[in-house]
């Protein structure tokens, strides 16, 4: 535990644990609503909270995912949220991979096609992706549509919007959706434009309360530091890549690389006595896969 413990001066919301204690905390549906309602540009009625983060493929070698926001608007649309601060190579596979878990989630054997609801997919990203590279928007929308017939979309089910942060500049959009994003850019420090609308004052109010909870700041600065060493483990990962690239080739050089530190920030975490599930949850792989790096390494010491 945190000796001394006051309370913690700036909190990041792009923060994946803040991001989840604000919008996905169950009890604090308006704030999610009145986000959502900004971005999406629709009035919502009702939203629920789902407090099962956790997407689980039927297949035995799929890939468990766990987002930081799930949510079931009154009409039966399902929204997805993803706090990324720092961006994936394979970042829109993973936010697609996200959005079908939830697309299909609860549909059985039996069921009608007609029985699948609407799902949206929304990804906040801290760092400008590739995927929009000669974008300047910092909110794009995506969908499927016939490539010569722009206006004939495929399905009305899929919809996904991507926000990158660091892509706003103030006054970019309207006043409203402006405070959210910058909310979430600056938390705290974050100076707003006119009236500040009532669910965003709670938002605010919720993370005055984090600042001020000795468990949260705990865990804070435990993810805080989880995230430090991930990033120095894909530095040296992409060093040591590099050097087996010399002689194997830059690209095969670097994934064996990277690898190998896959594994190092496996059996770390797990020394750290962090379960499995929250291992798969940060390094992005499957139980299976974990489980056995774990035991390989696990035989070799006994």
């Amino acid at each position: 535990m945190i000796k001394n413990y006051e309370q913690i001066e700036d909190l990041d919301v792009t923060n994946d644990l803040v991001f989840q204690r604000i919008f996905g905390k169950v009890g604090n549906e308006e704030i999610t609503k009145g986000f959502l309602e900004k971005i999406l540009g629709i009035q919502i009625d009702e939203l629920t909270l789902d407090t099962n983060k956790r997407l689980i493929g039927e297949e035995i070698d799929d890939k468990i995912g766990r987002i930081d926001v799930k949510a079931k608007l009154k009409d039966g649309t399902k929204v997805v949220i993803e706090m990324q601060a720092s961006s994936y190579k394979y970042m829109p596979e993973r936010l697609l991979y996200y959005w079908a878990s939830a697309y299909t989630e609860g549909f059985k054997k039996g069921d009608k096609y007609r029985m699948l609801e609407k799902t949206i997919a929304i990804l906040i990203s801290k760092e400008n992706l590739g995927i929009t590279k000669g974008i300047s928007q910092y909110h794009t929308k995506w969908d499927i549509r016939e490539k010569t017939h722009l206006d004939k979309v495929f399905t009305k089910n899929l919809e996904i919007h991507i926000l990158e942060l660091g892509k706003y500049k103030d006054g970019q959009d309207d006043k409203e959706k402006g405070n959210w994003i910058k909310f979430i850019k600056d938390g705290g420090k974050a100076k707003m434009d006119g009236k500040v609308q009532k669910a965003l004052k709670e938002a605010q109010e919720e993370l005055e309360r984090l600042t001020q909870d000795p468990e949260t700041a705990e865990m804070y600065y435990q993810r805080v530091k989880d995230l430090r060493d991930m990033l120095s483990y894909a530095d040296a990962a992409k060093e040591e890549g590099i050097e087996l690239g010399m002689s194997q080739g830059i690209e095969q050089g670097i994934e064996q690389g990277i690898e190998l530190e896959q594994k190092k920030i496996i059996l770390a975490l797990y020394k750290k006595n962090m379960s499995i599930d929250e291992i798969c949850s940060i390094v992005n792989l499957s139980k299976d896969i974990v489980e056995e790096i774990i035991d390989n390494q696990n035989s070799v010491t006994s």
